[in-house]
């Protein structure tokens, strides 16, 4: 009897040791939201070439199809569920990661929406909210949430994904439309920057991001959908990815608190 049960121990703790991320202690770790498509999923993808441990969250982890293989076949994603507009859901992957040092933090959730539906004229008022909690509070909300993670990891930067089109001194001028998308992207710019003063004294540097005009998908319909402007600035998403990564890489407490387009150049608010 004695014997059994040292076989059945060796046996559960292999398949532990099987389906468990083979998290390096002396590898780095990214946590990445909305990671089950579109530049989250390639941010996983670079990431684990580049050898750190990925924390992956998905609304629905069980439809993250792509994600699962992924994590399957390197051993280095940890995929967690979130709702970065559901304050439980937040703080339910809070306890989930209580002690667990994370060195980069990205916020990649977003939404575009359609342009259509944000022309003046057209406007629908109950669309404002959900933009609102997708594009800005969910990085509030996520990055409050994880400091603690944060303080532990060694490298203590957070990114958010914001868009040129924001700029007061750039697009305005000359791209009309897309108001719910444009003010909440503001929002977030000055979220993040008051996250980096509040950072600063744990040495937790914060960028704001803009990953260039991208199509995540890939489908010409929604390359068609865009305006002559966006069309016209389009970048492949590798190119993008690599870029911002080359950001965060460089990014030091000096230069915490601005905006950064993914070539490493500065975007002027």
């Amino acid at each position: 009897m004695q014997l059994y049960k040292k076989i059945v121990l060796v046996l559960v703790v292999l398949v532990g040791v099987a389906t468990s991320p083979i998290y390096a202690a002396d590898s780095s770790t990214v946590l990445v939201t909305g990671a089950n498509r579109g530049l989250g999923l390639v941010w996983v993808e670079k990431y684990v070439e580049r050898g750190w441990n990925v924390i992956a969250t998905a609304r629905k982890p069980a439809a993250a199809v792509e994600l699962k293989a992924l994590a399957e076949r390197t051993g280095r994603v940890r995929i967690e569920r979130l709702d970065v507009t559901d304050a439980k859901s937040v703080a339910a992957l809070a306890r989930e990661l209580d002690g667990v040092p994370v060195d980069v933090l990205i916020n990649n959730v977003g939404m575009l929406g359609d342009e259509a539906g944000q022309k003046f004229g057209a406007l629908d008022p109950q669309q404002f909210d959900t933009f609102m909690r997708v594009n800005a509070l969910g990085a509030l909300l996520v990055t409050e949430a994880l400091m603690p993670n944060l303080r532990a990891g060694k490298q203590k930067k957070v990114a958010g994904i914001s868009a040129v089109v924001a700029s007061f001194d750039v697009y305005p001028r000359i791209h009309h439309g897309l108001y719910y998308y444009k003010a909440s992207k503001v929002a977030l710019n000055m979220i993040l920057r008051n996250i980096a003063l509040d950072g600063e004294p744990d040495g937790i540097a914060v960028a704001v991001l803009s990953p260039g005009v991208v199509n995540t998908s890939g489908a010409p319909e929604n390359r068609d959908r865009m305006s002559p402007e966006m069309r016209r600035s389009m970048i492949d998403i590798d190119t993008s990815i690599n870029g911002m990564i080359d950001v965060m890489d460089n990014l030091t407490i000096e230069g915490s608190g601005k905006w950064y387009r993914y070539d490493g150049s500065i975007i002027p608010w």
